[in-house]
């Protein structure tokens, strides 16, 4: 992009701006980024597609307005953005690097994520199916439970605040009206945020705590089971009160194939006192994936119907992409799914796409798929698809997989017993941010011996290096 378009975009945001300061300004980012294209603007600025000249990385650009360049209360907001965003390093967040100020031009660079916002998405699509919707409430509550952890709130989140990343990864962006939680009672009471996506005390000006994320958590994900807004309004006043005062109908009423404990989740997430709500990001991550709790909410014919579908995408092609110390299990199994396949106009729809996706390299789609195995009916159950579908996803980098990968070489179900090989799992799935693993990585720790737990310390490089 040349220097004259950024000049007249910036003229466009800021049309008091005389075209000699535009001028300046174009030329300043130019001299140090090649400007691919613009991502979007907001009531902040400007966010372009750059590429660092000195690094030739690949980064996103917010350009703030001049306007809000020249307020110093502003510019002390965003270097505290910076600061913030620094202490939180976790994949399900965007990354923010640095900041940069030259008389009125004010820009911040941060990770680029390729893909698309969760409000676009949601344009284009309506909404998400709960299996996705179930996926994404795990990334995000990852995520928010390292901001969480940090002492940073977010107050802003919302769809436009969430990433769709083109490789499964969900992230977080802008913590720009983030406070850390110790700040002062003053500056914690502060109004901020979107309403429509404003807990009932925050919107009150209220002390708030992580529990004020967790509501507008459930506000997204009630949007994306029923593609509707809890609460809507003419007015941001109207839309608060309503906050206030009245309490959505449960998400099943729009679409009866949300699963219970899904359902019970968000509406949680959407009680008016804090108290009611789940305590952390962690406690609602835990409520999804309870040993067991969502296979049993579906239908026995679905269920049933999901260990089929295996052997009619596995004669596709499913396992083409396993690594090569799979493939002999996958070719096994390609034979023993390869006859009786079922009419693709009996499977539900929505199963077909989760197998689809599972292909495609899905991690959560095969940690679903690899848990259905492992808990589905008696009679479909398979210890070793379970255990082929979960190392793949755990692979991928899902913590739930992980998880569960090191609980199965501890119990010996669907692979050898190796408790080397479980403590391996259950740390990657800890710094994966699945807490659920803490408990059992320090209980086997302490079994261990030395000997081992260098071993263990060897095959987590080796896995790192492959990976």
């Amino acid at each position: 992009m040349q220097s004259s378009e950024i000049k007249t975009q910036i003229l466009s945001h800021s049309p008091e701006m005389a075209p000699a300061t535009a001028q300046n300004i174009a030329e300043a980012l130019a001299a140090r980024y090649e400007i691919l294209d613009p991502l979007g603007e907001g009531g902040m600025g400007m966010v372009y597609r750059v590429r660092d000249r000195e690094t030739t990385e690949i980064l996103a650009l917010k350009l703030l307005r001049p306007e809000i360049a020249r307020d110093p209360a502003m510019m002390d907001r965003f270097k505290n953005e910076i600061r913030l965003a620094h202490r939180i390093t976790h994949k399900n967040v965007c990354r923010i690097y640095d900041f940069n100020r030259v008389d009125d031009l004010a820009f911040f660079t941060m990770e680029y994520v390729d893909g698309e916002s969760l409000r676009a998405y949601l344009k284009r699509a309506g909404k998400l199916t709960p299996e996705r919707v179930i996926d994404l409430t795990r990334q995000i509550t990852a995520g928010l439970s390292e901001a969480h952890a940090q002492g940073v709130i977010h107050r802003d989140l919302k769809p436009e605040n969430v990433m769709l990343g083109r490789d499964g990864l969900v992230k977080l962006l802008d913590f720009g009206i983030a406070r850390a939680i110790e700040s002062d009672v003053v500056a914690a009471r502060t109004i901020m945020g979107t309403p429509e996506y404003m807990a009932p005390e925050q919107s009150q000006g209220k002390a708030i705590d992580q529990r004020a994320d967790l509501y507008a958590l459930g506000l997204i994900l009630y949007e994306c089971l029923t593609g509707r807004r809890a609460f809507s309004g003419a007015t941001p006043v109207e839309i608060a009160l309503k906050q206030l005062k009245e309490k959505p109908l449960p998400p099943r009423k729009f679409l009866s194939s949300v699963p219970p404990i899904l359902e019970a989740a968000v509406m949680r997430c959407l009680e008016k006192e804090p108290a009611r709500r789940f305590a952390s990001a962690s406690e609602l991550q835990r409520a999804l994936v309870q040993p067991g709790t969502l296979s049993q909410q579906a239908p026995r014919m679905r269920m049933t119907a999901v260990f089929v579908i295996v052997g009619m995408l596995a004669v596709l092609g499913t396992y083409r992409m396993v690594n090569r110390q799979d493939q002999p299990a996958a070719s096994s199994q390609v034979q023993e799914a390869s006859a009786n396949l079922p009419d693709r106009q009996q499977i539900p729809e929505e199963l077909v796409k989760l197998f689809e996706a599972a292909k495609q390299g899905d991690a959560a789609a095969q940690e679903r798929i690899g848990r259905l195995y492992l808990e589905g009916p008696a009679r479909d159950r398979d210890e070793r698809k379970a255990f082929f579908w979960t190392r793949r996803a755990a692979l991928s980098g899902d913590g739930n997989a992980q998880y569960t990968l090191g609980q199965m070489y501890e119990s010996g179900r669907g692979a050898p017993h190796n408790l080397v090989g479980a403590v391996v799992w259950y740390q990657i799935a800890l710094r994966s941010g699945n807490e659920s693993s803490r408990a059992s990585y320090e209980r086997l720790k302490e079994q261990l011996s030395s000997d081992e737990m260098a071993e263990a310390e060897q095959q987590l490089h080796r896995l790192r290096r492959d990976r």
